[in-house]
């Protein structure tokens, strides 16, 4: 060999080993090493990154950080694993330090996790010779004993494993979500990558919320969006620990969630309506913000409540492929949604009820008017008879687009029509039917997809909608298949609203979480531990699928032939039902309240008190 060749060979092994001999470009480093956690348990994890590559590492252009799951040997157990976005920007030749919220849905176990950087559908740090870290994990089960003596005040026995298992994940997923500020509860992330408190997702969860937090806690979360409540009534979309709000003017939703979030509290305690904040009872407050809604967002000509051009519920427009497209604006068409009428109907008709609890008659008839004159003009305006749903949302110029969207099944929209009561029996089972055809058309594993089918690709130009099956334009968000569930336990359809509660909760128990949605895969996307989601599934389980109802002064449940035991602490009121043919009530303490008993046929009712216990 000449000496020539030998000098190019031996040049080209220095440049093979060059990052080896100056050390790899990026190293992550991780402490402490060695944690024991909860499965869906929130553990604190900090990580020290060292850029010496040429590369950005920044949120939001597809760097996370994930782990590859070993036993104590190195043997690989799972190589892909969740992923956590990157929280800050790592410069080349910069070092950042950070600590990174991270959560385990892995069999209970003892693990080695190799934390290490990801670009996302390009490559893993590890296979460019960049340097990970370790940790030793010790994984406990979270349906434990220990569990449920801490955490679950409020508990069940229904006899279905999979229900009965899942209220422990639900009860993580808001432990997981809790804000809170100076010591203080502040309320609940909408979920894990959510920084603030969203009025909509608060809605969802405060039935649930209210059987495993004291009342003056989930009080103040809605006295938060009291006061930052525009003069003319507004409400904003969300709030945080700065004092900072926005809303997304897309949407027409906000003020009638924040009715639906205080009935739930009015429920315990309808005195908490005629207190004052800020110089104004709650109650004023909840008929301003519908007021609002009813002269700002109300077609004089249609009767309807309009909104920008949205997927359904969603609060991203069809404008701009960027922020914009949650603001109203110059591209934003004007729509008639059934999602907005439904939810507009149901604050209409629980603010009437709230208003006559506290005498206010003429208040409780001007919404109790309203919500029906909406109604007529929904199923007149909204429904497909021959398709046997409502349709999406109606334009007015909406030509060409209107022919095709009808063929639209909105999952969310229609499910919220069910809780508004505008549909009759004979019309449900009919939707059923379509819905059912859908689902074995596309190969659906749960009814939580929320367009069937979505809008075709590129119809939103914003990345997060436009591709079908994606983000709000036909994802699977179990906040959606909730809704449905507990709407159709409402309308008397036990059967089909138990098989698919059951598909939902098997498939967040396979996961150990609840994502804020999935694609069509089957693949979790955005938020892990969606709050909103597990409130409404929980909602849906003690509401529906054990049949607990509430009322201003009682708590009634209908005896059946359903066998299960259910333990109720409510602010102090504590009382336990076992139902196993005979029905026991133990009551320890009911102040104002008493529990009473249906029978099957639903005429005869046993009722107890303090008094006569």
């Amino acid at each position: 060999m000449s000496r020539g060749r030998a000098l190019l060979r031996a040049l080209g092994w220095l440049l093979v080993l060059a990052p080896a001999l100056r050390g790899a470009e990026v190293v992550l480093s991780c402490t402490p090493a060695e944690i024991t956690a909860r499965q869906g348990g929130k553990t604190v994890l900090d990580f020290t990154v060292r850029n010496a590559s040429p590369f950005r590492l920044e949120p939001g252009s597809n760097w996370f950080i994930s782990y590859h799951a070993q036993d104590l040997s190195g043997r690989r157990l799972q190589f892909e694993n969740r992923r956590f976005p990157l929280p800050v920007v790592v410069r080349p030749r910069a070092t950042a330090r950070f600590a990174l919220p991270v959560y385990f849905s892995l069999a209970p176990g003892v693990y080695r996790l190799e934390w290490d950087l990801v670009r996302e559908g390009e490559f893993w740090g590890r296979d460019k010779g960049w340097e990970t870290c370790s940790v030793e994990l010790r994984l406990r089960p979270l349906v434990t004993p220990g569990f449920r003596k801490a955490w679950l005040p409020t508990f069940f026995l229904s006899g279905r494993k999979g229900i009965d298992h899942g209220q422990y994940l639900l009860r993580q997923v808001l432990r997981n979500n809790e804000i809170r500020f100076n010591g203080a509860f502040f309320g609940f992330a909408a979920g894990t990558t959510y920084p603030q408190v969203w009025i909509r997702d608060t809605a969802t969860l405060m039935a649930y919320a209210r059987f495993f937090y004291p009342p003056t806690d989930l009080q103040g979360v809605v006295d938060r969006f009291f006061r930052c409540q525009g003069r003319q009534g507004e409400v904003q979309d969300w709030i945080d620990t700065t004092g900072r709000c926005d809303k997304n003017t897309v949407e027409s939703d906000q003020e009638s969630s924040l009715v639906l979030a205080s009935w739930p509290l009015a429920l315990g305690d309808p005195s908490w309506l005629a207190a004052e904040v800020a110089g104004l009872t709650r109650l004023r407050r909840l008929d301003m913000a519908l007021e609002w809604l009813w002269r700002e967002r109300r077609d004089r000509e249609r009767g309807l409540i309009w909104s920008g051009f949205t997927a359904d519920w969603g609060d991203v427009e069809r404008s701009y492929p960027d922020q914009r497209a949650i603001k109203l604006s110059d591209r934003s068409r004007r729509t008639f949604s059934i999602y907005s009428q439904a939810l507009f109907i149901q604050a209409a008709r629980k603010l009437g009820r709230m208003a006559a609890r506290l005498g206010a008659d003429g208040l409780a008839g001007k919404w109790r008017g309203r919500g029906k004159a909406v109604a007529a003009e929904c199923r007149r305006q909204l429904y497909l008879p021959e398709h046997g749903y409502f349709l999406v949302h109606h334009l007015d110029d909406g030509g060409d687009l209107l022919k095709w969207e009808k063929h639209i099944l909105a999952v969310g929209g229609n499910a919220e029509a069910l809780r508004a009561g505008l549909l009759q029996r004979e019309e449900i089972a009919r939707l059923l039917r379509v819905l059912e055809e859908r689902r074995r058309e596309y190969g659906l594993r749960t009814v939580s997809f929320t367009l069937l089918p979505p809008y075709p690709e590129g119809f939103f130009p914003h990345p997060l909608l436009s591709r079908p099956w994606s983000y709000q334009n036909g994802g699977e968000w179990d906040w959606i298949g909730g809704r449905l569930v507990a709407a159709l336990y409402q309308a008397g359809f036990r059967k089909e609203a138990e098989r698919y509660l059951g598909e939902i909760m098997a498939k967040n128990l396979a996961e150990m979480n609840v994502f804020e949605w999935s694609d069509k895969a089957g693949n979790g996307q955005g938020a892990s531990f969606y709050a909103g989601a597990a409130g409404v599934l929980g909602e849906a389980i003690l509401l529906g699928h054990l049949g607990l109802e509430e009322d201003f002064d009682r708590y009634q449940i209908p005896a059946g032939n359903k066998k299960f035991m259910l333990v109720v602490a409510k602010g102090g009121d504590r009382f336990t039902i076992e139902n196993s043919g005979k029905v026991r009530v133990d009551i320890a303490s009911l102040s104002k309240k008493e529990i009473c008993i249906l029978s099957d046929s639903g005429r005869k009712k046993t009722c107890h008190s303090k008094s006569n216990n």
